[in-house]
């Protein structure tokens, strides 16, 4: 992680009560626990929005692969990795600055395997999003494996991926299936090889399979078909919030930031005597705060100057596209609600949607916040990293225009909390 900058403030006084009575503060937020695959499933949608893919993209890929699978009578164990591969298997397509000690050959399915390693997930998963882009012919890279060389897996997930493109280039459903019924071997053999070839052939005349493709619950079920994953876990939630975090960090070339945005949330959290329970949502919703900006074309996210007025409505989507992924999710509504409107503001200018301060909700509004502040202590291509007392006298300056009051208002405590419990960890 990158090193947060030294914070070094005056002792404040916490005022634990200046909130009381205000309801709108205190709706009480609960994230349930989930199994890895119920959250993944959403969350591969930001996956596609970095490779330029609708939303939904990756979980018809993993859709197809599991029944290929199926078909081919694979294990519970291999088909669990079926899915885990096919839903990451575009992943690294986002990240644009490896950490040096993992080996980059590959590119972005190097980089895949690097985000499911962060997610926990088992060495196989990592070897097969590797190889997805190779053939069982051997023409394919970056290793130009062969034949038996290449892991079962990989090829499932490769065989989905050329339906799912198919499906793109074909403007309707029907004459999509239609045209694929004219697919022989020949066409599939030097992709993935006689067995898995027929295994594609004769489950793309499945009507089931079919049916799925355009159901707009079809992330749930790709989740509930994947077996071997044990019960919701809290654990599970927290880890793959934070690789999430590493990755967007990873994309906009920002690495830490998620990790410093959530430390301040949470803290704030506790200044504002906000339950344990709201401030693990905060710390969560800290880690996902940036995934929409995985839809933003990299040469806006990475343009070294002023953004232009269409750039800028461009980049104002991003809210809206997190929300649209992390709302399905079971248990995140609130966290949804919370990203979608962080860039909202008390005078009613902020976006998307320019709500009025009462209607922003106090998650959003800590993470207005917390977010400004670290960005304001980044280095930016138009102007210098700002210094800790800098970034919060500009926020100071924003108090009942672009930042609630109360929040502010506390953001000294938090930060000398944060401060002396670096300085304890440091003793240690």
């Amino acid at each position: 992680m990158v090193q947060q900058p030294a914070l070094s403030f005056p002792s404040v006084t916490r005022h634990p009560s200046f909130l009381e009575g205000l309801d709108v503060y205190r709706v009480p937020v609960h994230l349930q626990p989930a199994r890895r695959i119920d959250v993944l499933s959403h969350l591969s949608g930001a996956f596609d929005l970095a490779e330029g893919q609708p939303v939904g993209h990756s979980v018809r890929v993993a859709h197809l692969a599991g029944a290929f699978a199926r078909a081919l009578k694979l294990s519970a164990t291999a088909r669990r990795r079926v899915a885990y591969t096919a839903l990451l298997h575009d992943a690294g397509v986002a990240v644009r600055a490896l950490p040096d000690e993992v080996d980059g050959a590959g590119g972005h399915t190097a980089a895949g395997a690097w985000v499911a390693e962060l997610m926990g997930l088992e060495s196989e998963v990592q070897t097969a999003i590797r190889a997805t882009h190779e053939r069982w012919d051997g023409e394919g890279r970056p290793h130009r494996l062969a034949m038996d060389d290449v892991p079962v897996e990989a090829l499932l997930v490769s065989a989905a991926h050329w339906v799912a493109d198919f499906m793109g280039a074909v403007s309707h459903p029907l004459r999509v299936r239609a045209e694929l019924r004219g697919v022989t071997l020949d066409d599939l053999e030097p992709i993935v090889g006689l067995r898995v070839g027929r295994a594609v052939i004769d489950e793309l005349r499945s009507d089931a399979v079919w049916m799925l493709l355009w159901n707009d619950d079809l992330a749930l079920h790709v989740a509930q078909s994947v077996p071997g994953e044990g019960r919701p876990s809290h654990h599970h939630v927290d880890r793959l919030a934070t690789a999430i975090g590493r990755m967007v960090d990873a994309s906009v070339h920002e690495p830490g930031h998620a990790s410093s945005v959530a430390m301040l949330a949470v803290e704030i959290g506790r200044q504002l005597d906000l339950d344990e329970s709201y401030r693990r949502a905060l710390r969560i919703a800290s880690q996902v705060i940036d995934l929409g900006q995985l839809g933003v074309p990299r040469h806006i996210t990475e343009k070294p100057a002023i953004l232009s007025v269409d750039e800028m409505d461009i980049m104002r989507q991003h809210p809206g596209w997190a929300a649209q992924i992390l709302e399905p999710i079971p248990g995140f509504l609130e966290v949804a609600r919370w990203v979608e409107a962080h860039h909202e503001r008390p005078d009613g200018r902020g976006y998307p949607e320019g709500l009025d301060g009462n209607e922003v909700p106090l998650g959003a509004r800590i993470l207005a916040v917390t977010d400004s502040f670290w960005a304001l202590c980044s280095e930016r291509p138009y102007r210098p990293a700002l210094t800790p007392l800098q970034a919060v006298g500009v926020i100071e300056d924003g108090a009942g225009t672009q930042y609630d009051p109360s929040v502010v208002r506390v953001l000294r405590a938090a930060l000398a909390a944060m401060r002396a419990h670096s300085r304890r960890a440091d003793a240690a």
